[in-house]
C-alpha cells in the first residue's frame, strides 16, 4: 500500500526521525544527506531528492511517494561522502599550484597565514587551523556558521563549495593543496570575485591639505599691517600677482598686486582689499595671472551722495531709489564748514580715493580723525585735537559745530566722520550748496559732550509735541532768548508762524530764525527790537489784538432797480490786506539741555 506524504509532513517526519537514530541503528538504512545547494539526497544512489519546505512547489509533491517499508527504514544521518583515496600532492603538483595561484603573494592588509597543517583536516577535527580556515571561508562567503574551531557539517560543506568554485576536487577536506589556495590572493570568493588579489600598483599621491575656511574680518588697505595683510600677500603670490617678500605691510607693491588681481578677476579696481575682493581671492574661483581674465564689470553707481548745506551747516547722505535717483535720506550730520575768509567751495566734486585715519594740519598744528577727501585742498574730518590722541580734543571746535568755523574743510562729530570714512568710497558725488536758512533745525542735530571722557553723547530724545490752541497759550512767562528751549519756545514759534513772521522748522529751540522773527514782530508793533521775547512781547504776541483781520463779507445780492439816474456813490476805502497766514509744520521740541 502506497501513501502520499506532502512536503510539510515529510519535513516533520525527518525531524522526528533524527531523534530515533540510536534505536534505529539495526534497521536497514536509507542514507539522507545535504548536498552543496542545500538539497537532501534520499537513498545512497541519489535517486530521490527532498526539496526544502521553503522552496517546495506543488509539482514537487509527486516526487515524494514512499512505501511503508521505506518510511520505517528512513534515518537521517551525517552524510558520508564517497571516500576518495588519500593523495599527497607531489612536489611538482605543489609547484604547479604555487605558480597557478600565486600562492607566495601575501594577502594585502591581512596577517600572514599560519603554516599549513601537518595532516589533512576533515570532519571531526578541531583546533587553531580549523578556526583560521573557518574565518577565511567566512570572509570569502562560503561559511555562515559560528567560528568555533570545530570541523563539522557546516565547515565540511563550506570547504566543498570552495573547492568547486576554485576548480578543485570536491572532497570536503582541507588538504595541503586546498589550504594553499584558500590562503592565496587567487582564492575565488562565493560571488566570483578575488578580493585578495594584489591590485595594480597605484601611485601614492600626497593629499592636498584642505584650506582653512575663509572668514572675513576687516578690509585691508594702504598703510595697514599685520596677519591679514600677510595672508593677502601669500595668496596673491600663489596666484602670481605678488612677487615681493611677505612682509605683512600693505604698501605700494601690495596695493598694485591687489589692483592687478581685481582687474584680472572682473572686480572694481580700487587697490583696497574689501569684503568682495577678499572673498573671491580666498575662494577656488579666483583666477590666477596665468588664466584668461574676466571682463570688467559694469560700473555701479556710488552707494551714497553727500550734500553739504553751508547755510545751515548740515551734511546729508542720500542713497539711490529704484530709479537710480539719490532721494532716500540716510543720515543727517551737523558740521562746521569754512568761514567767509576761508569758505568751503560751492559746487559738485567727485570724491578721490585718498583718506587717512589721522590727519595733521601743520599750518595750524592740529590733528583730526577719519579724513576723507572732498578735493585736493579740503576734506571731511572729525573735530580737532592738539595731538593724535583722543584725550586731546579741542572743546572749542566741538562747540563750534553748527556754525562756520573751518578753513574750508567740513568738520564733523567723530562718529559721523567715521561713517563717511567707512561707507563713502572713491567716486562718491559731493555737492556743496547754500540752502534755505533754518538754524533751529540745525541745532536739533547737536550732541552733548561728556566733559570727563571727551566723547560725544547721543542725540537728545524727542519730547511730546505740545498741543497748540488759544486756551493752551502760556499763562506764565519767562524771557526767551538764544539757546533757550522747551514748550514755551515751541508755542512762540507756532504763534509767530501763524502771524507770518517765522518760516523755519518748529523745533522748540530758540536760535537765529526765531530771533529774526521776534525782531520783525517787535519792529511792526512798536516794541523794543532786541530779538528776546520778554513778557511784554509775549503778552502782545498771544493777544487777540494782533490776530489777522477777517476777510470782508460778500455784499448781499441787490434787487434790480428801475433804471433811474442815481447819484454817484463815493468809492469805499480799500480794506487793508491781512497779514499772511502760514500753517506751521510742527516738529518735536528740543530738550532744555540742548542749546
Amino acid at each position: 500500500m502506497n501513501m502520499h506524504i506532502d512536503v510539510h509532513r515529510a519535513a516533520a517526519l525527518l525531524l522526528a526521525l533524527l531523534l530515533l537514530i540510536p534505536s534505529c541503528a539495526a534497521m536497514a538504512e536509507k542514507i539522507l544527506f545535504e548536498d552543496e545547494n542545500g538539497q537532501v539526497i534520499l537513498d545512497d544512489d541519489g535517486g530521490m531528492v527532498f526539496i526544502p519546505v521553503a522552496t517546495a512547489t506543488p509539482e514537487d509533491e509527486s516526487r515524494f511517494v514512499l512505501n511503508e517499508d521505506d518510511v520505517a527504514a528512513l534515518v537521517f544521518i551525517t552524510p558520508a561522502p564517497t571516500q576518495a583515496p588519500e593523495q599527497t600532492p607531489s612536489p611538482g603538483e605543489i609547484t604547479g599550484l604555487i605558480a597557478k595561484y600565486d600562492l607566495l603573494t601575501p594577502i594585502p592588509g591581512t596577517p600572514e597565514p599560519m603554516a599549513a597543517p601537518e595532516k589533512t583536516l576533515q570532519y571531526g577535527d578541531s583546533g587553531d587551523h580549523v578556526y583560521a580556515a573557518q574565518a577565511m571561508l567566512t570572509d570569502l562567503g562560503y561559511y555562515h556558521g559560528k567560528i568555533s574551531g570545530n570541523y563539522l557539517e557546516g565547515t565540511q560543506s563550506a570547504v566543498r563549495r570552495f573547492q568547486k568554485h576554485n576548480s578543485m576536487r570536491e572532497t570536503g577536506k582541507l588538504d595541503a593543496a586546498t589550504w594553499l589556495v584558500l590562503f592565496s590572493t587567487a582564492a575565488v570568493a562565493r560571488d566570483g570575485t578575488t578580493p585578495y588579489a594584489t591590485p595594480s600598483p597605484v601611485p601614492v599621491i600626497t593629499p592636498t591639505p584642505e584650506p582653512t575656511p575663509f572668514v572675513y574680518a576687516r578690509k585691508a588697505e594702504y598703510g595697514d599691517s599685520g596677519e591679514i595683510v600677510a595672508a593677502l600677500q601669500t595668496r596673491l603670490a600663489e596666484l602670481g600677482f605678488y612677487e615681493a617678500k611677505v612682509s605683512g605691510g600693505f604698501y605700494k607693491v601690495t596695493r598694485n598686486a591687489v589692483r592687478a588681481f581685481q582687474a584680472h578677476n572682473g572686480l572694481s579696481v580700487d587697490g583696497v582689499a574689501g569684503r568682495d575682493t577678499q572673498e573671491l581671492l580666498f575662494s577656488p574661483s579666483a583666477r590666477s595671472a596665468d588664466e584668461a581674465p574676466l571682463p570688467s564689470p559694469t560700473p555701479k553707481p556710488a552707494q551714497y551722495k553727500l550734500m553739504v548745506d553751508v547755510a545751515n551747516q548740515i551734511t546729508r547722505a542720500y542713497t539711490y531709489d529704484e530709479n537710480g535717483e539719490y532721494t532716500i535720506l540716510v543720515r543727517e550730520m551737523i558740521c562746521s564748514t569754512g568761514t567767509r575768509k576761508n569758505p568751503t567751495p560751492l559746487g559738485t566734486t567727485i570724491m578721490p580715493s585718498k583718506r587717512a585715519r589721522w590727519g595733521y594740519f601743520p599750518t595750524w598744528d592740529s590733528h583730526a580723525q577719519y579724513l576723507t577727501r572732498i578735493d585736493s585742498a579740503n576734506a571731511f574730518h572729525s573735530v580737532l585735537y592738539s595731538a593724535a590722541d583722543e584725550t586731546t580734543l579741542s572743546v572749542k571746535s566741538y562747540e563750534d559745530l553748527g556754525s562756520p568755523a573751518s578753513h574750508g574743510c567740513v568738520r564733523l562729530y567723530v562718529q559721523d566722520a567715521k561713517w563717511i570714512y567707512d561707507n563713502c568710497k572713491a567716486g562718491t558725488i559731493i555737492t556743496v550748496y547754500e540752502g534755505e536758512y533754518d538754524p533751529e533745525y540745525t541745532m536739533t542735530l547737536r550732541r552733548p559732550l561728556n566733559s570727563y571722557t571727551l566723547r560725544e553723547g547721543s542725540l537728545p530724545s524727542a519730547t511730546p509735541v505740545p498741543e497748540y490752541s488759544r486756551e493752551n497759550w502760556p499763562s506764565k512767562y519767562r524771557t526767551l532768548y538764544r539757546g533757550r528751549s522747551g514748550e514755551d519756545v515751541y508755542m512762540l514759534q507756532v504763534r509767530l508762524a501763524e502771524l507770518g513772521y517765522y518760516n523755519g522748522t518748529i523745533t522748540g529751540g530758540y536760535y537765529g530764525g526765531t530771533i529774526k522773527a521776534v525782531e520783525a514782530f517787535q519792529r511792526d508793533h512798536g516794541l523794543t527790537v532786541d530779538g528776546a521775547a520778554g513778557q511784554q512781547t509775549q503778552s502782545l504776541l498771544f493777544s487777540s489784538a494782533v490776530d489777522p483781520s477777517p476777510a470782508p463779507a460778500a455784499e448781499a445780492a441787490q434787487e434790480p432797480q428801475a433804471e433811474t439816474s442815481a447819484a454817484p456813490q463815493p468809492t469805499a476805502e480799500p480794506t487793508p490786506t491781512p497779514l499772511p497766514t502760514r500753517q506751521p509744520t510742527p516738529a518735536a521740541p528740543i530738550a532744555d539741555s540742548v542749546g
